[in-house]
């Protein structure tokens, strides 16, 4: 592949590029002429040496720091405008007064270590310290046994 547009520089090719570009033409317009790419032309501009005119800064240094302000002030309005009430935000606080209660349900956990439990078995820690895992069997799809599933589920998922 690379020998084929490698082939597409010819020396009559690179003698009307350099021409093109030195009576002002943009490399989208050579580009068109050749029927390439703005790419193919710009990078040939390159690593021929040409490229000094593509870095030439044609505004003043006026505009320059109004442009610099411009861009300053649309990021402080999108600061401004993108700041939420974190009071609104703030978790509320949970008022269970017997949270073992959440996790007893219909099931008798079987309090493996996460070393013990295999591939197909619940996830549902217990305790506080060094964790034991529920280790009955779990749904399809899921990583807990059915009625740790419903505990941890969210309303409307299933």
């Amino acid at each position: 592949m690379r020998n084929n547009v490698a082939s597409f520089w010819i020396d009559d090719r690179v003698a009307d590029l350099k021409a093109m570009w030195a009576s002002g033409r943009s490399g989208g317009e050579i580009a068109s002429s050749f029927g390439v790419t703005r790419c193919a032309v710009l990078g040939k501009i390159f690593r021929l040496g040409l490229a000094d005119r593509m870095f030439v800064n044609k505004r003043t240094p006026e505009q320059i720091q109004a442009a610099k302000r411009a861009k300053n002030q649309r990021a402080n309005e999108r600061r401004r405008t993108s700041r939420v009430n974190t009071k609104k935000l703030a978790p509320k606080k949970l008022t269970i007064t017997n949270l073992e209660a959440l996790r007893c349900v219909e099931v008798e956990p079987l309090g493996k270590t996460l070393l013990e439990l295999g591939p197909n078995e619940c996830r549902y820690p217990y305790g506080d310290g060094p964790f034991l895992f529920c280790g009955n069997p779990i749904l399809d799809g899921c990583s807990y046994c059915g009625p740790h599933f419903g505990v941890t589920a969210r309303r409307g998922q299933t």
